[in-house]
């Protein structure tokens, strides 16, 4: 019994006496006969009954009031929590999500035989399998992908990590994951991407462990990657190949994020990354490097973004690869197995705008357009070879690359219409690198789709 409970059960006693008893004792000393004597012990008797009453009440009251709910008083909540029994362990959650893609394209480009015809043709785009899931503080993700090329080499894993979160601001992952390095999750809305993307400086994969803190508006991410590829010669992304690989490096990323969770927030960040890398058929490995700096902002309908990237490829000289030289001016990379050069050094300046319309006309959801256009500014004396080894030399200067186009949403159906235009932009897929401005066009359809396994 509490010292409150007591007390109320002590008033309602004594009022109860004081009320019902007196007139009864008055009346026995007035009329002093039987009638008198029988109403005083009904009064008794209905006294006893409520004594008997209240005690059977009290006798519940402990177990009424710990199922009341706390206080706003934190001293009071923070005793009860201490002296009550610690609640049982709850099981951990489990889920499990599988899912998967499929995209297919018509292009249509200059004929580059014959420039008084264009050329359009169908093709194949991507098929992918995806999951992802949680174990308590463990959460997986992974997705395999067949591509164009991939169908008549090999496969490839365009992701596939795991991750532990000790707490909910510290974290650690390990696998192939997304290098933190610019704008996240994508640097861009076009499906075709921006030379960012095409440069390796966004939306880009590697092979390490990393260490994410996130505290409110800030986030912290701290990578050591052994290499970019796991050996797989097809891959999502850009990384350096045939002759070049990125090996022993790391990666810093700082970013800070005004209104985080509301409708119109900013976020601006800064990174590091360097490293080792293996150049041609020796031991005598290069080194590379590369800083950025990058703002999103989500204003609402509208998406504005900006990313500045100075980077750097120190290549020994006088290196092969499979009997061809290699230059020191650029270096080749690959995307979705396909090879180009671009400049060993540079600078890239690249800015996005985009606004998105909700729709809602029958299964059309909404239509956003965008424009996303980058500068590459070339570095040393400004030419590079911009022609694979063993290929006839092409030199070439600052690159340009424009994607403006739209996106209907249909749900789990997307459809992109790109109108892609460059200057010396073969590594984008938009060449060839002559000095002149070159567009071709892209429609493209991709149906994603996901389904809980395991939810609970």
């Amino acid at each position: 019994m509490t010292h409150a409970s007591g007390l109320r059960l002590a008033t309602i006693v004594a009022g109860t006496s004081l009320f019902c008893t007196a007139p009864a004792f008055a009346a026995a000393n007035d009329t002093n006969d039987s009638a008198a004597r029988a109403a005083l012990q009904q009064q008794i008797d209905q006294l006893k009954t409520t004594l008997d009453q209240l005690k059977a009440d009290q006798g519940a009251q402990p177990s009424q009031a710990s199922a009341e709910p706390a206080t706003d008083d934190a001293e009071t909540s923070d005793t009860a929590s201490a002296t009550s029994p610690a609640p049982a362990d709850e099981a951990p959650k489990k889920s499990l999500t599988l899912g998967g893609a499929y995209t297919l394209g018509y292009k249509l480009k200059p004929d580059l035989e014959n420039e008084s015809q264009d050329r359009g043709d169908g093709v194949m785009g991507i098929t992918a399998v995806n999951w992802d899931g949680q174990y308590g503080k463990l959460t997986y993700a992974g997705e395999y992908r067949w591509s164009q090329v991939a169908f008549a080499d090999d496969s490839f894993l365009r992701y596939g990590w795991a991750a532990y979160d000790f707490t909910p601001k510290h974290q650690l992952k390990a696998g192939l994951f997304q290098v933190p390095f610019g704008n996240l999750r994508f640097g861009y809305q076009s499906f075709w991407g921006n030379l960012n993307y095409f440069a390796g400086f966004t939306d880009n994969q590697a092979a390490g462990i990393g260490y994410k803190y996130e505290n409110g508006p800030f986030r912290l991410d701290i990578d050591a990657f052994k290499n970019d590829d796991l050996q797989q010669h097809s891959l999502y992304g850009s990384n350096p190949f045939e002759g070049y690989q990125q090996i022993n490096g790391g990666n810093m990323r700082a970013a800070w994020t005004f209104n985080k969770g509301s409708e119109r927030s900013v976020q601006v960040s800064a990174a590091v990354r360097g490293g080792q890398l293996e150049v041609g058929d020796s031991n005598d490995n290069g080194t590379r490097w590369a800083a950025t700096a990058a703002v999103d902002a989500a204003l609402g309908n509208w998406t504005l973004q900006g990313q500045y990237v100075d980077y750097r490829y120190n290549i020994p000289d006088g290196r092969q690869y499979n009997g061809f030289d290699l230059p020191t001016d650029s270096i080749t990379v690959e995307n979705y197995g396909f090879g180009y050069q671009m400049p060993a050094s540079g600078q890239i300046f690249s800015g996005n705008i985009a606004r998105t319309f909700d729709i809602g006309w029958g299964a059309l959801e909404s239509i956003q357009l965008y424009d996303n256009y980058a500068y590459l500014m070339t570095g040393g004396d400004g030419r590079f070879e911009s022609a694979t080894p063993g290929s006839p030399s092409n030199m070439a200067g600052d690159i340009q690359f424009n994607a403006a186009g739209m996106n209907l949403s249909f749900g789990p159906l997307q459809i992109w219409l790109d109108v892609l235009s460059g200057k010396n932009s073969a590594m984008a897929f938009n060449g060839p690198n002559d000095g002149d401005w070159n567009t071709r066009y892209n429609l493209q359809m991709g149906l994603y789709f996901a389904g809980d396994v395991i939810k609970r």
